[in-house]
């Protein structure tokens, strides 16, 4: 398998809908497979999305700003013309800085659509308007 954005959102897609087990546990195949299970686990999945398409991250993380800072070291961090297969950033009200993430799929100008790991107990598709998310930036894999 070739390790594209594409491969990525292809394993990411399959997991939509997906659920941690019990609801509000963070208990996850993400977990297991990362060594965290039981932690929040949006970064995990993005980092497991990436693993099985056959990319290698920046760096591997659980947390959204250690991605982040990795990425800006190793100039991989972008904050427009963004793509399908960056790993985006958000910082919402209350928290971190960096809280959030998940792996774009469509990006029209206005609106960001991207899959994530944990948003309300599982894996979802979001779509944000660029004027109301807190997005802090994008990571770019070094895709094939």
């Amino acid at each position: 398998m070739m390790a594209t954005a594409n491969n990525v959102l292809s394993i990411a897609k399959r997991d939509i809908g997906y659920k941690e087990s019990p609801p509000g546990s963070n208990r996850t195949k993400y977990g297991k497979w990362y060594g965290m299970d039981g932690q929040p686990w949006c970064m995990m999945a993005v980092q497991y999305w990436l693993d099985q398409a056959g990319v290698t991250p920046v760096i591997r993380t659980a947390s959204c700003g250690a991605l982040m800072r990795a990425a800006i070291r190793a100039g991989e961090w972008v904050t427009g013309g963004y793509q399908p297969g960056d790993v985006v950033i958000y910082d919402f009200p209350g928290g971190a800085a960096t809280d959030h993430t998940g792996i774009i799929e469509g990006f029209d100008g206005r609106y960001v659509t991207a899959i994530e790991g944990n948003t309300s107990n599982q894996c979802a598709r979001r779509s944000y308007a660029l004027n109301s998310a807190k997005i802090v930036g994008y990571g770019r894999p070094k895709y094939d």
